[in-house]
């Protein structure tokens, strides 16, 4: 289970930083149209890490999984993961053909944005499931 915690935890803390870290303090720093230019040119190698972070984390679950709280993890694991990997592959292509600042922009970022957030809710919500249930 070692190596599911650290997986889990490596996943969460690059969901966490790259949200919360990386991108507020860019959006701090810069204008925001150069922020957001920043932003999606740091979306691949930040989709890579967490989608394989997941991955990993995910496939270990699915072969130590035991309890119905571990299958609920899974579950979890698998919706965010799926969140994850619809935000590259659909969301930003759909996102690059409109103009920033446009209603069909902000709405396909608001989406993006709440894919994200449900990610970085679930996966350590996940995580505190199969913890809470080898400590019982």
């Amino acid at each position: 289970m070692k190596l599911y915690a650290w997986l889990v935890g490596a996943w969460t803390a690059a969901l966490w930083f790259f949200t919360f870290g990386v991108a507020r303090v860019l959006f701090s720093v810069f204008p925001r149209e150069r922020a957001g230019e920043v932003t999606t040119a740091l979306f691949p190698a930040y989709f890579t890490v967490a989608i394989s972070l997941g991955l990993l984390a995910t496939a270990v679950l699915w072969f130590r999984r035991r309890s119905a709280r571990d299958h609920g993890a899974l579950a979890l694991q698998i919706l965010a993961l799926a969140a994850l990997v619809a935000i590259p592959l659909f969301i930003q292509p759909a996102i690059a053909a409109h103009a920033p600042g446009t209603s069909d922009f902000a709405r396909l970022h608001g989406i993006s944005m709440a894919l994200n957030l449900f990610s970085l809710i679930a996966v350590p919500v996940a995580s505190l499931l199969v913890i809470w249930r080898r400590k019982e």
